[in-house]
């Protein structure tokens, strides 16, 4: 090795590491602005449920917008969005010509099924969501020992995310009464609005008022992220979802597993009272080859501390109106999760070896961009905790 490339090699390692320092002052540090102000914002309005429930969102949205500018700084990435024509309107994701930036008219109340590749999928729906300025009103499910992270699970446990335990008995119950307040929240008839539940049986469960929708209160908008594989993608997971697709007499998927259909057919029949739509998204990163695992390449200390991340990342998006899912029937749901499940392991066969859903483009839209977002939440996070902190020194130095 050369003097000139051996130095060049030094540089670079340095410029990776300032970034990666940079990007952890900055984590560290929203985070903890970020809880603060939640706290704040409970202390405050304790007695008004609206404006603290306003207040929780725009700290959901600030710590989305923490995250991906934070990965922007140190693995910037693009996304290549299609939509299919059939059922998404032409023009529903578009180019925002005040900053150029990827926006969309998604609807205002949805769930997203997407097939699940690395630990960072969510991050990439929840930029999605954003696109449509619904970062905010996000909630996902998760497995419940990410509830007891310092600071991020008592932030998550604000957002009102949903953590299951994956046992059924238990899980049937928090799904039942986080989707139930959400659904009725979104028709002005939940506890936002005033509300009680018209009933609560001996066992826990709760129930809302599903008949009506009050016009005269503030519709709170959703999106739940559901993940109906489980679990990611990975050398493991793969030999236990033929396992099982063996079992049950299903023939098992190349480049995805077989989803699990009790959890999403639960989620869409409490939410269906409300729900305007489910979007089915495909996601497929560059740089992962047919037989490679995604979750193995793009692990959090290559993104991290090595600055690699997907160059490209596609997601492919269909529409489907709750009437189209034969919900109210357990087996014809399921044979229509894994029909579903089967276009995206076909479509995952052409990504693989063209590094593209090679989509015909005139019943399929397609729009590029970076994967970026507006910083002002988090920022506004941060100043307005840190002039809380530095206020009483500043009344100190001028009293003095």
């Amino acid at each position: 090795m050369s003097l000139s490339s051996g130095l060049n090699n030094g540089l670079r390692k340095c410029k990776i590491m300032v970034r990666v320092i940079i990007a952890l002052v900055i984590f560290v540090q929203a985070s903890l602005c970020i809880t603060s102000m939640q706290v704040i914002v409970r202390v405050v309005y304790h007695n008004n449920v609206a404006k603290r429930h306003h207040g929780i969102d725009f700290t959901k949205k600030a710590f989305i917008s923490m995250l991906i500018s934070t990965l922007h700084l140190i693995a910037p990435s693009a996304v290549r969005v299609t939509t299919d024509n059939n059922s998404i309107p032409k023009g529903t994701f578009y180019k925002d010509l005040k900053n150029g930036r990827i926006a969309s008219h998604l609807k205002r109340k949805s769930v997203i099924v997407a097939n699940h590749q690395i630990y960072t999928d969510w991050v990439f729906l929840w930029w999605l969501t954003s696109t449509a300025d619904l970062a905010g009103k996000v909630y996902i499910i998760l497995k419940k020992s990410l509830e007891y992270i310092p600071i991020l699970g008592f932030g998550m446990r604000n957002y009102k995310f949903i953590f299951m335990c994956r046992k059924w008995e238990q899980d049937r119950l928090t799904l039942h009464n986080s989707l139930g307040v959400i659904d009725a929240n979104s028709r002005g008839v939940g506890p936002i609005s005033g509300r009680s539940p018209v009933r609560e049986d001996a066992d826990g469960e709760i129930f809302w008022d599903t008949t009506s929708t009050n016009a005269r209160q503030e519709s709170w908008p959703y999106c739940l992220i559901l993940f109906p594989e489980g679990t990611n993608l990975s050398p493991i997971t793969r030999q236990r979802s033929f396992n099982y697709a063996n079992k049950i007499g299903k023939t098992p998927f190349e480049n995805v597993l077989l989803p699990h259909a009790t959890g999403a057919r639960h989620s869409l029949l409490k939410l269906r009272p409300s729900l305007d739509v489910v979007y089915d998204i495909t996601i497929g990163y560059s740089g992962v080859k047919k037989g490679e695992y995604g979750e193995a390449l793009y692990t959090l200390n290559n993104v991290v501390f090595k600055g690699e991340s997907p160059k490209l990342v596609d997601m492919h998006i269909k529409a489907y109106h709750i009437n189209e899912i034969p919900i109210d029937d357990e087996q014809q749901f399921s044979d229509w999760l894994y029909d579903l499940w089967a276009e995206k392991d076909r479509l995952m066969n052409v990504y693989y070896e063209k590094g593209t859903f090679d989509l015909d483009p005139d019943p399929d839209h397609t729009i590029t961009g970076e994967f970026k977002i507006s910083a002002y939440p988090f920022f506004s996070c941060v100043v307005f905790i840190n002039s809380l902190v530095c206020l009483p020194f500043l009344i100190w130095y001028l009293l003095r």
